[in-house]
């Protein structure tokens, strides 16, 4: 019988032990927080794309393209054979700031409409097409351009908008005007 106390106490034993709570080994995990900070984009500048007075040929027919860079300053021949030109010709300037190395889409016109605004004859006044440039990259077909900012806040960076008008003896004198928007936003 002592043998049967003693098995039933070490049973009792191992059943108390195996009833108490054993220590739990605390589980981690860790998390990362990401921010970026960016500055608002300031876009200023834009300014005139000047052409210039163009006198035309005399000559019964005529078709020359005037080309103004996409640069601060002109280089090379403006005027065309036959022309008389007066005037100087300049890009359009556009300053943009914001933060360094941080895609963002500057969105350029492919090509802006200029209105005959000394118009006085019958019917809707007479118009030009201007294609064009700037000093992001060659033209695409959408005039969306991805860059980067080189740095933050002022100084920010220049970008220069020039174009191409065809003029020929179809070409009604006269003021011709026509307004475009830059537009820059982060991707």
């Amino acid at each position: 019988m002592k043998n049967s106390i003693r098995l039933l106490a070490s049973i009792a034993a191992v059943s108390v032990t195996m009833a108490l709570p054993v220590a739990a080994k605390a589980a981690t995990a860790n998390a990362t927080v990401n921010a970026k900070i960016v500055k608002p984009l300031v876009l200023t500048g834009g300014g005139t794309i000047a052409i210039g007075t163009l006198i035309t040929p005399s000559t019964a027919t005529f078709s020359n393209t005037f080309t103004i860079q996409p640069a601060a300053t002109q280089t090379g021949t403006y005027c065309q054979t036959g022309f008389t030109c007066s005037g100087t010709p300049t890009a359009a300037m556009f300053n943009l700031q914001g933060t360094n190395n941080t895609p963002l889409n500057l969105t350029i016109p492919l090509t802006v409409t200029l209105t005959n605004t000394s118009w006085t004859g019958g019917g809707a006044a007479p118009t030009l097409t201007m294609t064009t440039s700037n000093s992001l990259a060659a033209n695409n077909a959408s005039g969306v351009y991805v860059t980067q900012l080189p740095n933050s806040g002022f100084p920010g960076t220049n970008y220069y908008v020039g174009g191409s008008l065809t003029i020929t003896q179809a070409t009604e004198a006269g003021s011709y005007s026509g307004t475009f928007t830059v537009t820059a936003d982060y991707q």
